[in-house]
C-alpha cells in the first residue's frame, strides 16, 4: 500500500439497546487514539460513517456540530444516553404504550432543527423502502434530501414494522433498516469509493453482538456474509484494510429492546469482556493506522 492518509470509514450495525457495545468499544478505540498521538476526538478522524437503525443513531449522534462547529456529543455522552435512557428509546413491548414513542421524541430533541445538510461529514444512514423492496441510504450525495430533519431520516432507519409507522419520504415509504442491510460495512465502503476514489481505506465495522443459535436467522446470515466479502475484498486489496468487531452475547439477552436496568448492566459487562480478550485486534488497528497517519 502506498504511503497515503487513509480514509477512515466507521459502520455500525443495527440492534437496538445493543447499541451499547458498538459505543463501548468507540470509546476505548478513542482512548487507544489519544494514548498513541493519533488524535483526541475519533469524530474528528472519520471521512465516512454509516449506520443502520441505532446504528444510524449512534452515527449521527458521532457527526453533528453546534454553530462553532464543535462536536455535539462525545462517544461517552452517546454511551451516557443509551445506558441512562434505554428504556426509554427501546421500550417496544407494548406498540400502544405512549413509551413506545420514546424514541421518536428523543430523536427530536437530541436533533432538534437540524437538517440532512447540516451534515458536514460524509454519511450514509440505511432505511428500507418497502415500495422498491430495497435499501434506501440517506447521503450527501442526494441533495434533493438535503431539507429533510435529520430526526425523520434516523426515524425512517428505525421505524421497526409493529411498533412504528412507516415514514413517508417523497415517493418513498421507509421502514427499519435492518430488513434489508443491518451490516451496511458494504454500504459503506460502496459510497466511499464514490466520494474518495483511488484511495487507502481504513474499514471499522462495529457489530451489536453475535446472535446464535434460534437467535441466528436470514438478517444474521446477510450481516456474516457482508463480514466475510469484505474480508475476502481485504485479502486481495491492499488499498483495504478491514476490522470487524463483533462481541459475544454472554451474559446479556440478545433482544433488541431489553433495555432493563440489568440487561444493560450485562450488556456493558460483555462489551468489557470483548475488550479485554481482544487486545491483539486493538493493537493491529492501531498500528495500522498508525503507520499511514
Amino acid at each position: 500500500m502506498n504511503k497515503r492518509k487513509l480514509k477512515i470509514i466507521v459502520s455500525i450495525d443495527g440492534g437496538g439497546i445493543r447499541g451499547i457495545l458498538p459505543l463501548m468499544i468507540l470509546n476505548h478505540l478513542e482512548q487507544l487514539m489519544k494514548a498513541n498521538d493519533l488524535g483526541d476526538c475519533l469524530s474528528e478522524k472519520v471521512d465516512l460513517i454509516a449506520g443502520t437503525s441505532t446504528g444510524a443513531i449512534i452515527s449521527a449522534g458521532l457527526i453533528v456540530k453546534n454553530d462553532n462547529q464543535k462536536h455535539i456529543y462525545s462517544i461517552q455522552d452517546l454511551l451516557n444516553l443509551y445506558i441512562q435512557r434505554g428504556p426509554q428509546l427501546f421500550n417496544l413491548a407494548n406498540p400502544s404504550n405512549p413509551g413506545s414513542e420514546g424514541l421518536k421524541l428523543v430523536l427530536k430533541r437530541k436533533f432538534k432543527n437540524l437538517l440532512l445538510s447540516d451534515l458536514d461529514t460524509q454519511y450514509a444512514f440505511v432505511s428500507h423502502d418497502v415500495i422498491t423492496h430495497l435499501p434506501y441510504v440517506f447521503g450527501r450525495y442526494n441533495h434533493s434530501l438535503s431539507r429533510v430533519e435529520l430526526s425523520t431520516a434516523l426515524a425512517a432507519c428505525s421505524a421497526v414494522p409493529g411498533y412504528f409507522p412507516s415514514v413517508k419520504v417523497a415517493d418513498s415509504e421507509l421502514i427499519d433498516g435492518v430488513v434489508s442491510a443491518k451490516n451496511p460495512a458494504l454500504i459503506a465502503l460502496e459510497h466511499t469509493q464514490i466520494y474518495y476514489p483511488n484511495q487507502a481505506y481504513l474499514l471499522l465495522s462495529f457489530g451489536t453482538g453475535d446472535l446464535t443459535n434460534e437467535n441466528f436467522d436470514e438478517i444474521e446470515r446477510k450481516v456474516n456474509e457482508v463480514d466475510d466479502l469484505l474480508s475476502e475484498k481485504a485479502e486481495i486489496n491492499d488499498n483495504l484494510i478491514y476490522y470487524r468487531f463483533q462481541p459475544e452475547i454472554i451474559t446479556a439477552a440478545p433482544e433488541m429492546d431489553n433495555a432493563s436496568p440489568e440487561n444493560i448492566d450485562a450488556l456493558i459487562a460483555d462489551g468489557k469482556t470483548f475488550i479485554e480478550h481482544n487486545k491483539v485486534l486493538f493493537d493491529s488497528v492501531i498500528a495500522n493506522w498508525k503507520q499511514y497517519s
